[in-house]
């Protein structure tokens, strides 16, 4: 009797451990995007926060390493944040006017 009440509990225990659905291919795909484009804004807008190097350790660094950390973990948060923030209302952050997009700059070449 035990062991069959022990089998009913491991098996119930067991039960939640399921194969759920995999994500949807469709979900992937804009978590992709979603990602890129949050890079993509993080590195075109921070790109002097990449080029330096963290200074920890210095006795005497070469400038203030709380602004540099705090300027750091800013720019990490405004990518964090137009990520989710994408994620949540969908990938069409394009700029509008009035409720109507704005076209994209382009040069135009005449033969």
């Amino acid at each position: 009797m035990i062991k069959l009440f022990l089998a009913v509990l491991a098996c119930a225990a067991l039960a939640g451990c399921a194969a759920s659905a995999p994500p949807a291919t469709a979900d992937d795909a804009d978590a992709a995007a979603c990602t890129a484009q949050a890079d993509a804004t993080y590195h075109a807008l921070d790109e002097d926060q990449l080029a330096r190097t963290s200074q920890a350790g210095l006795l005497y660094g070469a400038q203030p390493t709380h602004v540099f950390d705090a300027e750091q973990m800013g720019a990490m948060h405004a990518r964090d944040s137009e990520l989710t923030q994408c994620e949540q209302n969908g990938n069409n952050n394009a700029p509008e006017v009035a409720g109507v997009p704005v076209v994209t700059p382009h040069i135009v070449s005449t033969p």
